[in-house]
């Protein structure tokens, strides 16, 4: 059994929504109605050893817990507002340490920590929810469309290149260790996408390869992508050369670069880039059935992301 099979058969297990609640869990966050605003709903987890090891700071480890949620509210077109914050550490004084990268987090992306638990554990473990606020309709996986583009923000494959950096302690490349450790979710991006009506869209966590798939099946489409466009920058083509890797693999595979890939009519994406002070790059389109990869007018196979339960 796979995490998507996991929470496949977690989902039949649930009681009937109440009339509250808009988005049940399989989407990027759950929304429910209080009074007249639709309110959203995440939780993300990190663990040592499995999301980072030594090399991860207790600070920046509680920054990127805060970072992954917010990223979470952005994919849906919403704003965050409030976080809780549990976990596990060997003392307190990692804990603090790592409500000190929590409480920094808040402050840049306008959240309010309302509170959380804390409790010894062996491996440093932090788990953030989050409230966020939608101020349009919120954009799912699920509406995507035949005849729809799909575009990505910003670049792809820079938190896998930081993440081989940090592994093989290879120097020279802060800039993509940076982008591992902190990354940028894309808040007003999301925002100005949902209120000009984007059909569909996802934050790339578990790997271009993987999330396109979420909204190919949510959306009962099919998804082309075309490898050779997807942005990637010079020090990440750079790394990777350097170690005899493909940089277009961690760009489409590498996950965690918490980008937001859209599905939208051409002219709305062209709008959306207009808006935007970050890069809007078109990967590719819906069409057809399944997913399909593409690279040098070739299929590639056997392309997939992150997995949970390896």
């Amino acid at each position: 059994m796979n995490e998507f099979e996991a929470i496949r058969r977690m989902r039949e297990l649930l009681p009937d929504a109440p009339p509250e609640v808009v988005v049940p869990i399989g989407d990027d966050c759950a929304a429910f109605r209080v009074g007249d605003e639709t309110w959203l709903a995440a939780a993300d987890m990190l663990v040592e050893g499995r999301h980072f090891r030594k090399w991860a700071s207790p600070e920046g480890v509680g920054y990127k817990a805060v970072a992954v949620n917010v990223s979470d509210v952005a994919a849906m077109g919403g704003r965050p507002r409030f976080v809780l914050v549990s976990g596990g550490a060997p003392e307190p004084e990692t804990a603090l340490r790592v409500f000190e990268g929590v409480a920094e987090a808040c402050r840049e992306f306008g959240v309010y920590p309302l509170g959380g638990d804390t409790t010894r554990a062996d491996a440093l473990t932090v788990d953030v929810s989050i409230l966020g606020v939608a101020e349009a309709p919120p954009v799912l996986r699920s509406g995507a469309k035949a005849g729809d583009v799909l575009a990505v923000t910003g670049e792809l494959g820079a938190s896998a290149a930081g993440l081989l950096a940090l592994e093989g302690g290879i120097e020279g490349y802060p800039r993509l260790v940076k982008k591992h450790l902190r990354p940028e979710p894309r808040v007003e991006v999301g925002l100005a996408a949902a209120k000009l009506g984007v059909h569909a869209m996802i934050d790339i966590s578990d790997g271009l390869a993987s999330d396109v798939r979420h909204i190919s099946e949510k959306s009962g489409v099919g998804c082309e992508i075309n490898l050779d466009l997807l942005p990637v920058s010079e020090d990440t083509e750079s790394l990777a050369k350097s170690l005899g890797r493909d940089a277009s693999f961690l760009a489409a595979a590498g996950g965690e670069d918490y980008e937001l890939l859209i599905s939208a009519p051409g002219d709305i994406l062209d709008e959306l880039a207009r808006s935007i002070e970050v890069p809007l790059t078109t990967v590719g389109w819906i069409a057809g059935g399944g997913v399909v990869f593409e690279s040098g007018g070739d299929v590639v196979e056997n392309l997939s992301g992150w997995d949970h339960f390896p």
